[in-house]
């Protein structure tokens, strides 16, 4: 399912990378990882693996249309996920969104 979501992404214009870039784009980009696990537990036995994972975008573009595209990415694709923080980075200038998500499978 991580590897779904990336592409479509991708496919949507918006460039990604696994932990972080060795030198950022020159525009927009973010960055993707596995945080924890998250499985779906059920009589004491691990019955479906999950993992929690995060998404940050860099973005300049106030209009808020590449956090609507992540958005309906994210729910395109049925990944429960939440906004969980909004920063604005005086030095880059750049407005910064994570959002927190969950995969499973």
């Amino acid at each position: 399912m991580l590897n779904d979501l990336i592409t479509a992404l991708e496919d949507a214009g918006l460039a990604f990378a696994h932990y972080a870039w060795s030198k950022a784009p020159q525009g927009d980009y973010g960055t993707y990882a596995e945080d924890s696990g998250n499985d779906l537990v059920c009589d004491e036995h691990h019955v479906e693996k999950g993992t929690d994972c995060y998404l940050n975008y860099f973005t300049r573009d106030d209009s808020g249309a590449p956090k609507a595209t992540i958005e309906g990415i994210l729910n395109e694709l049925r990944i429960p996920w939440y906004l969980n923080t909004v920063q604005y980075e005086n030095d880059t200038g750049f407005i910064h969104y994570e959002w927190g998500f969950s995969v499973y499978g």
